[in-house]
């Protein structure tokens, strides 16, 4: 079984100029997407909304926040409007 990646934008809903670009690992066992916490500043100033527990691939539960509201964009669907976005603390 090979990587399946896409191209995904995503922005900040209030502030267009504030966005991402990258080409993400698709995970159609994952519940979050999980942003590095470096990459908070360049999505501009986002609320966060509430700390979640996470598990990752190893079983190990770690602390995440919640941010939003973000626009996200799959190459080749239409945009997801959401009050969220992940991050590792």
């Amino acid at each position: 079984m090979g990587r399946i990646t896409a191209s995904v934008t995503i922005s900040n809903l209030f502030d267009k100029e504030k966005k991402i670009r990258i080409d993400a690992l698709i995970d159609r066992g994952a519940s979050h997407m999980i942003l590095p916490k470096e990459w908070k500043d360049r999505l501009g100033d986002l609320e966060e909304i509430r700390c979640v527990d996470l598990e990752t691939a190893t079983q190990k539960t770690v602390q995440g926040s919640v941010y939003g509201p973000v626009r996200l964009q799959i190459e080749g669907f239409a945009p997801v409007f959401t009050d969220r976005c992940e991050r590792l603390r």
